[in-house]
């Protein structure tokens, strides 16, 4: 089971806490659970959201910085048999092409 990252998760709440406060003043309306925050609900809904949105990123940047390295065992894109050969053009042997830089007339 694939664990989430924490940042992600307090991104999320805290981004959903902005829109709930945010949001419903734009039709001139306000939640009650959310009613205690008062004149300052708009200002508190955009902060959260911003604070959320950076915090997901940040949590989404981590998970990929985190993630297995491309041909490493743990790779899904691996060949399951490992009697199966990866084979890469060799470009000493010229069995790939090289790319020559332009001629200048």
């Amino acid at each position: 089971m694939k664990r989430e990252n924490q940042l992600v998760s307090w991104g999320t709440v805290a981004f959903a806490f902005g829109a709930l406060a945010f949001l419903p003043s734009l039709f001139d309306r306000e939640l009650m659970i959310l009613s205690w925050l008062g004149s300052m609900q708009v200002p508190v809904g955009l902060s959260a959201m911003v604070v959320g949105g950076v915090l997901f990123g940040l949590g989404k940047l981590q998970q990929f910085r985190d993630a297995p390295a491309a041909g490493s065992p743990s790779d899904p894109a691996m060949p399951l048999d490992p009697a199966t050969p990866i084979v890469q053009p060799n470009v000493l042997a010229n069995q790939a092409p090289v790319s020559k830089p332009p001629d200048r007339e």
